[in-house]
């Protein structure tokens, strides 16, 4: 794609307003309390990008993304502007997976954690950053608290595991041969594994890896069509048309489950985008990542098992045009280490002053004379206005009200997802 394209977005002072794609290799953040419109803004970009050929991986955890894979009737949305011809587009050159974990509807998808071989290629430092992340994924996914003591000692005999299977080339097939690699450990690792763990903390992780195996968990790994980065962005196949995956969490019960399935998908976009650096696009985007309500994944004080992979593809990705578009109704429970390497935000409508002074600094720095102005004006929008920031393309804050989507904004529920899978 070339820098020149444009996404349409909505209107200003009433005319059609589009920005540069190229921008957003600097990420957006959407902020704006609940009933604002901050999700419909950030599927209105998510369409845009799709229309422009930029394959998309979307997490549902509530189950409104999903809605994107139901087209509008034309009928009900010609009046708020949309043409025939934008949603003809859509609908002929834009491809809607729903990826369902643990269950059928859909089109079921599962991990497989194991797969060191896919990450021979990686120099030295990636790969052990790799292991490294994965034995946190799998530790959090195993109950136990990785800010923890035990969860620490945990991770930590996970990770000898998994750098000794790799480096010795054993191929792990299944969590019951991570089990058994720890019961019996080859004198290579044995001497490690006792200077940091008890008899009894191997005997608990060896006892739930086990339990892990024989629970409905295992279907996480097993049920459905193996995760993998070129699928999700239609990579594998010569469609023509571009793949917008949606991947429903509202599946999964639990906060483990949800941060395990966020972070070994992030991690492996990561390793994904360092393994194709040859083929990176220097002038536009290769794909997009949005996250609804992120708030719970990257909090600025505790460390969730996503954590550490989302701060790594937002400090990376613009370099390999991977865009990360997240959005909260909580500005203020996000790390602002995090939040710091992203360059463009649409201010929705905030109510609190804690969330209004987390995007102060940044109206200060691109709107000095009106910043004050702006600030006050901010819990007064109206559902779908919003102020959008962006320095690499405008000198001030523009206000814009957003189109209307081409697709449905309802909540799917699980039973309804067939209905939307090819």
């Amino acid at each position: 794609m070339s820098k020149l394209n444009k996404l349409e977005i909505g209107t200003k002072n009433g005319d059609k307003f589009l920005f540069p794609e190229f921008i957003l290799k600097r990420h957006l953040a959407c902020f704006g309390s609940s009933g604002s419109g901050k999700t419909v803004a950030s599927k209105v970009i998510i369409e845009e990008l799709a229309i422009n050929g930029i394959p998309i991986i979307a997490f549902d955890l509530q189950g409104d993304v999903s809605s994107l894979g139901q087209l509008a009737d034309y009928e009900k949305v010609k009046a708020e502007g949309i043409s025939k011809g934008k949603i003809d587009n859509f609908k002929n050159n834009v491809e809607v997976v729903i990826w369902t974990p643990l269950i059928d509807n859909g089109i079921p998808i599962c991990l497989n954690p194991l797969r060191f071989n896919e990450i021979h290629d990686l120099n030295s430092i990636d790969k052990r950053r790799y292991i490294g992340s994965t034995a946190q994924n799998i530790t959090n996914v195993l109950g136990f608290d990785i800010e923890k003591n035990d969860g620490q000692v945990v991770s930590a005999i996970l990770e000898i595991t998994f750098l000794y299977a790799d480096k010795e080339n054993i191929a792990l097939q299944n969590f019951k041969s991570v089990s058994n690699l720890i019961a019996d450990p080859p004198a290579k690792i044995t001497d490690s594994l006792d200077e940091i763990a008890s008899k009894g903390l191997l005997s608990k992780l060896i006892k739930r890896i086990n339990l892990l195996c024989l629970s409905s968990k295992t279907l996480l790994f097993e049920n459905g069509t193996p995760a993998s980065i070129d699928i999700l962005l239609g990579k594998d196949r010569k469609n023509e048309k571009t793949r917008l995956s949606v991947i429903y969490l509202n599946s999964l019960q639990t906060s483990e489950e949800k941060e395990f399935f966020i972070a070994s998908i992030v991690q492996s976009l990561y390793t994904w985008m360092m393994k194709n650096t040859e083929n990176k696009n220097e002038n536009g985007l290769e794909c997009a990542l949005f996250i609804d309500e992120i708030a719970p994944y990257i909090p600025p004080v505790k460390k969730t098992a996503c954590k550490n992979s989302l701060e790594m593809l937002f400090r990376q990705g613009r370099k390999y045009g991977v865009s990360s578009i997240i959005a909260t109704q909580s500005p203020g429970d996000i790390d602002y280490k995090a939040i710091g390497q992203f360059s463009n935000f649409l201010i929705v409508s905030l109510n609190t002053k804690q969330d209004i002074a987390k995007v102060k600094n940044r109206l200060e720095a691109n709107s000095q004379k009106k910043a004050n102005e702006i600030i006050r004006s901010i819990p007064a929008l109206e559902p779908g206005e919003f102020f959008f920031i962006s320095p690499d393309a405008y000198d001030e804050v523009i206000k814009i009200k957003v189109r209307w989507l081409l697709t449905d904004h309802i909540i799917i529920k699980e039973n309804d997802i067939s209905s939307l899978t090819c």
